[in-house]
Formats: structure tokens, C-alpha cells, sequence
């Protein structure tokens, strides 16, 4: 398949480390070891991030918060979650507006629907290998947390094999749309056996793509949601005070299409003179990107019907298509996951990196203020905005039955189990700030890990507060020919242009 694949490997104290190039077994040279999330484990897990992990506190033991076993039982969340701030003008929607003044055009695109041709579903094969491999396609923003939490499901021998086999999980970072097509498109699938047992993007706007390419039987055993994590623009605090002051607008994709038409006229926003750029993901590649379409084309279309579903002929608009083809010019999309657009911020920090703002998943702004106010606590902050209109992440984890044997689905619906027990619903929060779904943790626990962005970097814990309109569920079809057709459009003509 030419993608990339690194299995686990084990992180055992002293004599116990296995030599590196040895793929995780569940198997009793783990010695039974149990490893569970403390409260005084390290906050965030930084991988292969260019930062001084010295610099970076453990944040203090304290006492755990008593256990809450259900939602009616939580505490109101402290402190008191802010409402975000309604800004003068944004009852101002002018997308439509600034695509007239701009007089911005481009070669229209006409992409038709692709009905993609039936796989039947087989289910299950024979499982006749040694080894029962669960094999993983997650987004890069999970893949701290899944590795970390892999090495503690294989610790126990209770657990790790079935039927006197061994698991072995594999976990793939692979963008969420990458991986979607591999499946839709039957790619991932050889000799009748599937690559992988999995399917973990960051959400499922894609997931009817996939199922429609499928006939003749369930094609996913479970789609439980393993995390939360909301959408949010973060941009520097010495820009987003000049954003507020003088755009006053909510950040949405119609804020940011306004300061780029401002600049094209000579209204340079930026502190100093600096010129703004917004980045966000490539969307054929990534969940991030693909979200930032929709948000886009529902800003565009929706005006003030909050439910509005885009349709097919929405996306032939002449002026819809000039639109995504200015912020397709205006911005930068050289990165192909969310991970690698935050990382250059978190290295380098404010005046070391051209981005003013980037649109990314919660729990990485959250881990790029962290490392801020860690390695530069006089450094400019980064600001956590919330799109007025936003598409929550929900991280569905689907269980793939296509060319899976029934020890393989088995293997990975115990990894889901194990994901959602409160343990590894804590270690989410506590190394990667994701929002756990586990009523088991309480708001106490949240805010003691989250509490300290809110004040500082803009957080919003609660949910329901955070964003003006939520955007509803779209057709996975129409998300389909809104990628295609974004992906063919051409640089833009106009007046500044």
C-alpha cells in the first residue's frame, strides 16, 4: 500500500525495554506490568516535537476528585463557563459581498457525483495466522493517546490474547479523508483481507461515503466516539486584538475572508505592518480541512437558516466557487495533517513563523498554549477562538467487518472498551486535552487540567456556550463533490488580484 506503518513498541523501565526494531506482543515478557494515568502524570505527551521537555512543569499531585458516576451527579462546571462575545458587527454576513466587490472570479469546475462501484461485504475470513493483528488508520491528532493507550492494553496478559493468541495493534497515522478513500475505494483490501481493522478519523462527516461504497451486510461492528474535541481558529493575542478592535467581528471564514479583502485595498491588519496568513489543512487529506469546506460552504449558503443542507447545486455556484477559490489563494495548505500545521507555532511561537491564525482541533490549540507559556511565558499567547459557526469532532472509532475475521473484530472492540474506561478517558485529557465522552470524569478533573486556559488563551468549557451555531450533519455525498470540486479549482481573477 506504500503508507507508512510503525507497530508499537514497548516503553518498559531498566532491563525490561525490548530491543527496538521488536514489534509489541501481548505476550508474558511484559511481566504483567498494569500501567495506569495519575494525577501527577505529565500534562501532555510531546511526541517528536521540537521542544525542551525540561521546561515543561508536571503540574502538582493533588488529591483525586471523587469519582461521578453519572451526568446528573457532576458538579456545575467551574470556573463558570464564559459565553463567547457577540462582536458589533456580526449580523454583517458578506461573503456574497465581498465576491461582487473584489469582482473575484475563476474557470467554473464541474464535478458530478461519483457513485462508487458496490463492494460486498465479506465477513468474516478465517483467522489462520499466530498473531491476531488489529491494525489502526487514526488521525495524527489521536496517536499519542492510542500508542500510550495500546502499551498498557498489551501489559495485560488477561487481555492482549484470545484464545491462547496474541493481539498485536499497529497503529497507522494516516489522515481521516486519506483514509476514508482508501476504504470507499476497496484499496485497502488485498487477497480478500483487510489492511485494517479500524477506522479512527477525527470525526464522521466521511463515514456515509464509505458506507454507501459498500453492499451486503453491516460494514462497521461499532461507531462509539472515543473523544470530543471542537474546531477553533487560534491566533495570536497581538493579532486577535487587532481583529476585534477593528474587523469586530466572531472568527468565522467570513472574518477571515474580510481581512483578506481588506488587505487586497491596503488595509494591512497586522501589528507592525504584517501581513496576515491563515492556514488550514489540505481537505483531500485531512478531517480539519475537510470541516473548514463545509463550515465554508454553509456560511456561504446558509445565512440565517441554521439548518440548511448544501446540495448539489449549491456547489455549481459561479460566486460560491470564486469564494473557495480567493481562500484557496489567500491561504496556505501545504500541510496534510492537523498535527504538522500546529507543530511550526508550537516550535517557534509568535515571530518565529509567518501564521496569524490556523484552524485546528481544540486539543491542539490547548497543547500549543501549554507549550508556549511553558518554553515563552513573556511571549505573545495564542488565542483560542471559536468559529461562530462550528462542526464538533466527535472521533468515532469503527470497527471494520469487511475482510476482518471475528478474532479481529473482537481484539479491536476490547481496545474500544478499554479506550473508554476512565483510566484512558483521563489520560485523553491529561496528555493530549481532548474532551473525554466518560461520565466517569468530572467537570472537577476537566478543569483542573482546562481550567487555566480559560482565563489565559479564551477556552470555553462549556460546549453548548462556545459557538454561535453548530452545523448540522451534511450529506457525505455533497461532502464528497465539495472536496472534488475544491480540488480542481484554479487561481482566481480580480480587481486586486
Amino acid at each position: 500500500m506504500g503508507m507508512r506503518t510503525e507497530p508499537l513498541r514497548p516503553r518498559l523501565p531498566g532491563s525490561l525495554r525490548a530491543p527496538s526494531g521488536l514489534r509489541i506482543l501481548a505476550v508474558a515478557v511484559l511481566c504483567g506490568i498494569v500501567l495506569t494515568a495519575t494525577a501527577a502524570e505529565k500534562l501532555f505527551d510531546f511526541g517528536d516535537l521540537n521542544v525542551d521537555p525540561s521546561k515543561i512543569q508536571a503540574r502538582p499531585e493533588r488529591a483525586p476528585a471523587p469519582v461521578k458516576q453519572a451526568p446528573a451527579q457532576q458538579l456545575d462546571s467551574t470556573p463558570e463557563s464564559p459565553a463567547p462575545k457577540v462582536l458589533p458587527r456580526d449580523a454583517e454576513m458578506s461573503i456574497d459581498e465581498t465576491v461582487q466587490r473584489e469582482r473575484l472570479k475563476v474557470a467554473p469546475v464541474q464535478v458530478p457525483p461519483q457513485v462508487g462501484a458496490k463492494q460486498q461485504v465479506v465477513y468474516p475470513v478465517p483467522e489462520d495466522r499466530d498473531v491476531i493483528e488489529v491494525k489502526i488508520a487514526a488521525g495524527s491528532e489521536k496517536r499519542g493517546w492510542l500508542e500510550a493507550a495500546a502499551e498498557r492494553f498489551l501489559s495485560d496478559p488477561a487481555r492482549s490474547n484470545i484464545d491462547g493468541k496474541p493481539i498485536r495493534l499497529i497503529i497507522d497515522k494516516i489522515g481521516s479523508i486519506k483514509s476514508g478513500r482508501l476504504l470507499r475505494d476497496g484499496r485497502s483490501t488485498q487477497d480478500g483481507r483487510n489492511e485494517y481493522q479500524v477506522w479512527a478519523p477525527a470525526s464522521s462527516i466521511f463515514r456515509a461515503v464509505v458506507e454507501d461504497a459498500f453492499d451486503g451486510g453491516k460494514l462497521f461492528e461499532t461507531d462509539d466516539s472515543v473523544a470530543r474535541s471542537p474546531m477553533v481558529f487560534v491566533t495570536w493575542a497581538p493579532v486577535q486584538a487587532r481583529i476585534d478592535a477593528v474587523i469586530q467581528k466572531s472568527m468565522s471564514f467570513d472574518t477571515i475572508t474580510d481581512i483578506f479583502a481588506r488587505e487586497l485595498n491596503g488595509d494591512v491588519l497586522g501589528p507592525d505592518g504584517r501581513i496576515y496568513q491563515f492556514g488550514f489543512t489540505q481537505p483531500h487529506s485531512s478531517n480539519s480541512g475537510a470541516v473548514a469546506l463545509i463550515t465554508m460552504a454553509y456560511e456561504f449558503f446558509a445565512e440565517n437558516r441554521p439548518r440548511y443542507q448544501i446540495r448539489p447545486r449549491d456547489l455549481e455556484s459561479p460566486d460560491f466557487q470564486a469564494y473557495l477559490a480567493f481562500i484557496k489563494y489567500m491561504s496556505d495548505q501545504s500541510k496534510t495533517s492537523t498535527g504538522k500545521l500546529a507543530e511550526p507555532l508550537m516550535q517557534a511561537g509568535y515571530g518565529g513563523q509567518p501564521l496569524s491564525t490556523i484552524y485546528v482541533y481544540e486539543n491542539l490549540a490547548v497543547k500549543l498554549a501549554h507549550i508556549r507559556a511553558a518554553n515563552d511565558p513573556d511571549g505573545a499567547r495564542p488565542m483560542i477562538r471559536y468559529p461562530r459557526f462550528n462542526l464538533v469532532s466527535d472521533h468515532p472509532y469503527y470497527v471494520l467487518r469487511h475482510g476482518n475475521s471475528r478474532e479481529q473484530v473482537e481484539a479491536a472492540k476490547r481496545f474500544k472498551d478499554f479506550l473508554l474506561s476512565r483510566d484512558m478517558q483521563l489520560l485523553a485529557l491529561q496528555r493530549e486535552g481532548f474532551r473525554p465522552v466518560s461520565t466517569e470524569i468530572t467537570n472537577e478533573e476537566m478543569n483542573q487540567v482546562l481550567g487555566d486556559f480559560v482565563a489565559n488563551n479564551g477556552l470555553i468549557p462549556d460546549l453548548i456556550k462556545a459557538s454561535q451555531v453548530l452545523v448540522p450533519r451534511q450529506d457525505g455525498a455533497v461532502i464528497q463533490v465539495l472536496i472534488e470540486t475544491y480540488e480542481q479549482l484554479g487561481d482566481p481573477e480580480g480587481a486586486n488580484l
